[in-house]
């Protein structure tokens, strides 16, 4: 390939990325005690930095993975439904059973679900953005896609609870959100999604990745005579046969969408002029 200017280069969007993150991780460090949103920062330089690589490149944020198009509403409604729509079924199917107990606290901290929705973005950007799509330009989306679904599932390794099953939960978790960047063209869905099942888990106080959740208005908890790993884990429904199943699913789904050839088109238009 020819290369138009230093952006085009796979290793150069890659080495641009882990210096806005690092510049991220700093700015948080410096400014800790001034602005208590933790990841705000970080999430605003690697969204902008982001940008303006492919700005460089002879992009725009369409082709940076945000396009604006008849299909972003849908995209982003769809994502939302996703990320709910399992856990809710599982509520409601131990509840008719008589193995979920609902409680509601009188508060609910708005500054919990903040860093959630952040870190779930950051993590979009981190394992789906630019180095993301910057190896498929060098590798094809396989082996891309089975190494950043790796490196996901080890950044949670840290989590309490983290098993055999968690683990290849979070895995799958990466392919999907992998899948749903490549198969869109966008960022969109894998974002919403996330923040979707994150969100979902927090607002309804269930275990979020291993994590106890403190904060929400609402409190479920499911009995111990549920089988497990099947519908209970220690990890949370993320540690269960039941997520395992769920991921699938939302799979297939994503497989069936239509999307808008406007998008393909973008990026075709610009991989051509950079290689004119």
């Amino acid at each position: 390939m020819k290369l138009t200017n230093i952006y085009d280069s796979w290793i150069v969007r890659i080495l641009l990325v882990v210096m806005l993150l690092s510049l991220g991780i700093f700015s948080e460090y410096v400014v800790q005690d001034i602005i208590p949103i933790q990841g705000l920062i970080t999430l605003v330089i690697l969204f902008a930095g982001m940008i303006l690589i492919e700005h460089a490149r002879g992009g725009s944020f369409h082709t940076a993975g945000f396009p604006l198009d008849s299909m972003t509403f849908q995209e982003l409604i769809m994502a939302i439904a996703l990320g709910l729509i399992p856990i809710v079924c599982l509520i409601i199917a131990m509840s008719l059973f008589d193995l979920a107990r609902i409680s509601y606290r009188s508060t609910f901290l708005l500054s919990g679900i903040v860093p959630i929705i952040i870190y779930a973005v950051i993590e979009e950007l981190i394992f789906r953005g630019m180095m993301f799509q910057a190896c498929i330009d060098r590798f094809s989306f396989v082996p891309t896609a089975l190494l950043f679904s790796a490196l996901f599932a080890s950044a949670h390794i840290a989590n309490p609870s983290f098993d055999t099953l968690s683990m290849i939960n979070t895995f799958l978790a990466g392919l999907l959100f992998s899948f749903a960047r490549y198969h869109m063209h966008s960022l969109w869905l894998p974002i919403a999604l996330h923040v979707s099942w994150n969100g979902t888990l927090f607002m309804t106080g269930m275990t979020l990745s291993g994590l106890e959740i403190s904060e929400s208005f609402m409190k479920v908890t499911l009995s111990h005579d549920i089988p497990s790993p099947w519908f209970m884990s220690p990890y949370g429904i993320e540690g269960t046969a039941y997520c395992t199943l769920a991921l699938i699913a939302m799979g297939i789904f994503i497989s069936t969408i239509h999307v808008p050839p406007q998008r393909q088109a973008r990026i075709f238009r610009m991989e051509y002029a950079i290689t004119q």
